[in-house]
């Protein structure tokens, strides 16, 4: 059997409300953390781990950029079915003015969130336990009417816990499940 390559590409425009919006995005589905100091294993990248490494940007230029880059292991442990997963992402929407301007309207938020995730043995193999914490930095200038105040910062820090059931026999044609 021999394996074929399953990343992805995207590269996408779009025009709205006066504006053109970009956005490239690069998916990883077969990386290999393991590997990745090890000089003859980038072909283009090191592989054959079954790892998830994602890099995406979006952007419409001075008004609106977003950047995220995420990374899941699948097989934390080696052969237990625990996951790990984090990312880190920063988002800044303005009103296009310089950083210097006094009339600069701008909110900034960066964040992170690390996960882990198990599948469960009861009630039945098919069930799974995800657990996340995630923290996020928001900066703001003169941003009004979506929080109580218009400067400053503010910090935000979330657990998220969820069980679920997934018993599909195939994720992309699915025939049973």
């Amino acid at each position: 059997v021999e394996e074929k390559p399953s990343d992805q590409l995207e590269l996408s425009g779009g025009y709205g409300a006066n504006q053109l919006v970009g956005t490239l995005g690069l998916s990883f589905n077969n990386f290999s953390a393991r590997n990745f100091f090890k000089k003859g294993a980038w072909r283009p990248l090191p592989s054959g781990d079954g790892q998830r490494l994602s890099l995406r940007a979006q952007t419409n230029g001075k008004y609106y950029q977003s950047y995220n880059a995420s990374f899941t292991e699948p097989w934390l442990g080696g052969k237990k079915p625990n996951s790990f997963s984090a990312s880190v992402y920063r988002s800044i929407q303005s009103n296009g003015l310089s950083k210097s301007d006094a009339a600069r309207q701008s909110i900034v938020i960066n964040g992170i969130s690390l996960g882990l995730g198990k599948r469960l043995k009861y009630p039945d193999d098919f069930f799974t336990i995800y657990h996340e914490i995630s923290y996020q930095y928001y900066t703001l200038q003169n941003y009004g009417s979506t929080f109580l105040f218009s400067d400053g910062i503010a910090n935000n820090l979330s657990f998220q816990e969820t069980i679920s059931r997934n018993s599909v026999d195939a994720p992309i044609y699915p025939r049973s499940g």
